[in-house]
């Protein structure tokens, strides 16, 4: 049994309008100093897969070739972003994941065991810890089902 991560974004000559909605959210908040924010879908998959497969499911379901790219396995993120990453709590209902098993089955491959998904943002700008607990809390998670974690940038 695998367990994959695999986050899927815009190629970065697309706009990424979620993202500069965001910013436009953070501002309403009263929040300055937000340079960009930039989006991922993020699916947990688990099953008895490999990589390849892995590039079956992501290319053939989760990603839109024209405008999206994905990355899964061990990949670092930008060191001069505030990432945070938001997801359900364990025993919610994910019906989006529910839904990517399905389209997984559909393709043919029937080792796939579960999907959970979230959303994982690239903060850019002059932020604190505070800051971003903020924006997590107040804008990219509903506390009742969802829990996030965030990480500083390493540079």
């Amino acid at each position: 049994m695998n367990n994959w991560k695999v986050e899927v974004y815009y190629k970065p000559d697309v706009p990424d309008t979620v993202g500069q909605g965001i910013v436009e959210d953070i501002t309403d908040l009263g929040i300055s100093g937000i340079e960009s924010v930039r989006v991922a879908a993020v699916y947990w998959i688990e099953g008895s897969i490999d990589a390849e497969t892995i590039d079956r499911i992501c290319s053939g379901l989760l990603t839109d070739p024209i405008t999206q790219t994905y990355t899964y396995g061990a990949k670092t993120d930008s060191s001069l972003s505030w990432t945070i990453e938001v997801q359900f709590k364990p025993g919610v209902t994910d019906a989006v994941g529910d839904s990517a098993v399905k389209g997984i089955n559909d393709l043919g491959i029937t080792d796939v065991t579960t999907v959970k998904t979230g959303h994982k943002y690239w903060l850019t700008g002059t932020l604190t810890a505070e800051i971003v607990e903020t924006i997590a809390q107040q804008l990219l998670m509903n506390d009742v089902i969802q829990t996030y974690t965030y990480q500083e940038p390493s540079a």
